[in-house]
């Protein structure tokens, strides 16, 4: 379109008209004319990181920076409750395949113990994939843990691509340094380098998911991609309920990064608040009534639920968390009753932590409006770790690194704002100077080395069970509970101990040092009727004076007279000590505790052979064969009896039945060895074979690890 001689008069002496001669080419982006081709703008340089191409560089990085941080994991074995979901222990993936239709119709958590059992939790996609490991490589850790880190690397990665399009008006540089600190962080080594915590992996993966169709959902509307949110949540909470908190999580995400007006939010948490509830109390219709025995030493909390009592657990926990966060050393596998206090009561650290979260609270809500980041990441954090700071309910172990994982998120996005405005610099700035960039960048990298350091080293002290408690038990004296499974697992190198096990001999570091953990958990709680029970017994197995145990065990059965464990153990240091009426008693309030406990009886019965009262001694087993016809255990004690005062054709007679009912080593290797003293060479021959059968089957049982 020409201009007129009245427009020209208008403009400005130092403005030309714009020139429309064929020759001339419109501005990129301008209008060519009619019937003239729009020229196309410039890509900027964010469509350019856009592109498929960046992004496969992307995802190669994040895979390379994964390995570098986490390849020493696969070289680990079983670790800390690894038999709560896989290891030679658990019997049932052990099946493989097999096993998976037991897995859905079982609790993630059944155990069997001397003083209690537990039946807890339903995480059926967790075991599931342990079942599928076993049923395609078999008892192989190494590939559990390289699929442990091929998951964090499928977590970061998707990270990353939400990030990037949550934040598309920012600088492409701000969501690749959040993805950066926190896939380095030390406090996520818990959460990979443990196979029993893939339950977080996978809980927090399905989140990850679910926002990801979200936030299609508010693009395109279409319907499919808010039932794949549905399902995506409903088999994280089959995973572990710490998915729970994206249910606000993606309210927050909706109302601070899209157009969506809140009143439609309503309508979606109703939804998979719903769906939640589902996966919630479906396992309750076909699985019994859960048991689980909480106790002080896991959280003093058990005991007392009081309103201040969860305020002040709750302000403490989060002052470890924002703690742990800033400078994530010591990082432990357990912390518990007494690690810290839980009380607000003349503690400063209490004071300070109500100050500085209330004030981030504040700020948080005074932004809110705004949609301002830092306002969305302080929130961010609040909801990912409301459910773990004891208010709400009691946490197993008080606090733990492997509950921040999600709630870290919302600590990193902070830390990586701050640093862009401390030089100065709008991470919304599509070009930032070189000077302001490589400043962020250099700090960003004075991080990392200690965070990699840090996860690099902590991943081999998760290579198995012994580097762990000898790494961690150094910053755990006043934790009850690991001082207990540190001292219980020194137990059990003594009964593993080829000497021990041939020889009975001992090794007496290996005592001391489980009587000084046993104690130091008896100093800080006095009360523990199992602490004083193991106490009494690691006196009775392992040292020449049994009766020291004897006061460790009056106070566990003052505790809890009800108890058969310590009644066990005093019987057996009244034995041991040639106390033999005193003995009896014990086993004969074992059986009024527990009438069908025939350990008791058997004891009982030697008992009363020991006071050569062979009449008592062989009526208690009598007694028990008639109940139990197939029980080999009393022929083999009768038989016993009677090689003692020379009969040994009545012997020969009762152990013969003791192997028809049950061929085990001991009594079958006795009468290889008399038949072989009377010349009959044919009967020894068959019970020298079903010996070494015997044996076979012992070696090849599981065990222990």
């Amino acid at each position: 379109m020409s201009t007129s001689s009245s427009d020209k008069k208008k403009m400005p002496a130092n403005v030309q008209a714009p020139r429309t001669s064929t020759g001339d080419k419109p501005k990129s982006g301008a209008s060519a004319g009619p019937g003239k081709t729009r020229i196309p703008p410039k890509k900027t340089a964010v469509k350019v990181y856009n592109s498929k191409k960046a992004n496969r560089y992307f995802v190669l990085f994040f895979f390379a920076f994964t390995a570098i941080l986490y390849w020493n994991s696969v070289l680990n074995k079983w670790s800390v409750d690894d038999n709560l979901v896989t290891g030679p222990q658990n019997e049932l993936v052990k099946k493989g395949f097999g096993a998976i239709p037991r897995i859905f119709t079982s609790y993630y958590v059944d155990t069997k113990g001397n003083v209690g059992s537990q039946q807890t939790d339903y995480r059926p996609i967790v075991k599931m994939t342990f079942a599928f490991e076993y049923g395609l490589w078999g008892e192989r850790p190494h590939i559990s843990h390289f699929i442990n880190l091929l998951l964090y690397f499928w977590v970061i990665t998707l990270l990353f691509f939400i990030l990037k399009r949550l934040l598309k008006n920012y600088n492409i540089l701000f969501p690749f340094l959040i993805t950066l600190l926190f896939m380095a962080h030390p406090i996520h080594t818990e959460v990979v380098a443990s196979l029993k915590n893939r339950d977080e992996l996978l809980a927090f993966l399905c989140g990850l998911g679910g926002l990801h169709y979200l936030l299609r959902y508010a693009e395109r509307k279409k319907i499919i991609y808010l039932f794949a949110v549905l399902v995506l949540f409903f088999i994280g909470y089959l995973c572990k309920s710490s998915i729970a908190p994206f249910l606000a999580l993606y309210l927050l995400v909706l109302y601070f990064f899209t157009d969506m007006k809140p009143k439609n939010f309503i309508w979606i948490f109703a939804v998979m608040f719903f769906v939640g509830m589902i996966a919630y109390f479906l396992p309750r219709f076909f699985l019994p009534k859960a048991v689980h025995v909480y106790s002080i030493i896991e959280n003093p909390l058990f005991a007392d639920k009081n309103l201040l009592a969860r305020t002040g657990a709750a302000m403490m926990s989060l002052w470890f968390y924002l703690r742990i966060l800033v400078f994530p050393y010591p990082l432990l596998y357990y912390y518990g009753y007494n690690m810290f206090p839980v009380s607000l009561w003349g503690n400063i650290l209490g004071i300070f932590a109500i100050l500085v979260h209330l004030g981030l609270f504040v700020y948080a809500i005074r932004k809110f409006r705004e949609k301002d980041i830092l306002s969305f990441a302080i929130l961010y954090y609040f909801v990912a770790i409301a459910m773990y700071t004891n208010f709400i309910t009691p946490v197993v172990g008080i606090v733990g690194e492997r509950f921040a994982f999600n709630a870290s998120l919302g600590f990193i996005i902070i830390l990586v704002y701050a640093l862009f405005r401390i030089f100065r610099t709008d991470p919304k700035s599509l070009t930032i100077e070189f000077n302001e960039r490589a400043q962020i960048i250099v700090i960003i990298f004075l991080i990392m080395i200690p965070y990699t350091i840090m996860t690099i080293k902590r991943n081999r002290e998760w290579r198995n069970l012994r580097d762990l408690y000898e790494a961690d038990i150094k910053y755990q004296s006043k934790s009850v509970k690991a001082n207990i499974e540190y001292a219980h697992y020194l137990t059990g190198m003594i009964y593993s101990d080829p000497n021990y096990q041939e020889h009975g001999n001992v090794n007496e570091k290996l005592v001391r040092l489980i009587n000084s953990h046993f104690r130091m958990a008896i100093k800080i709680y006095p009360n523990d009727y199992s602490t004083l029970n193991d106490l009494a017994a690691m006196y009775i197995k392992f040292t020449p004076k049994p009766d020291s145990g004897i006061v460790f065990l009056r106070k566990a059965i003052a505790l809890q007279p009800g108890l058969q464990p310590a009644w066990v153990n005093m019987a057996m240091v009244y034995r041991k000590t040639n106390k033999l009426d005193s003995a009896i008693l014990c086993y004969q309030k074992v059986l009024q505790i527990n009438p069908g406990e025939l350990n008791a009886v058997f004891k009982m019965a030697d008992c009363y052979y020991e006071k050569r009262d062979i009449r008592m001694a062989m009526k208690l087993n009598q007694d028990v064969m008639k109940k139990y016809p197939n029980l080999d255990v009393p022929y083999f004690n009768i038989g016993y009896y009677y090689i003692m005062h020379g009969d040994t054709t009545t012997a020969i007679n009762y152990w013969e039945q003791a192997a028809n009912r049950n061929p085990t080593y001991e009594v079958c290797t006795n009468l290889s060895m008399m038949y072989r003293a009377r010349g009959n060479m044919q009967k020894s021959n068959y019970y020298y074979g079903l010996a070494l059968d015997a044996e076979q089957r012992k070696k090849t049982q599981t065990p222990l690890q």
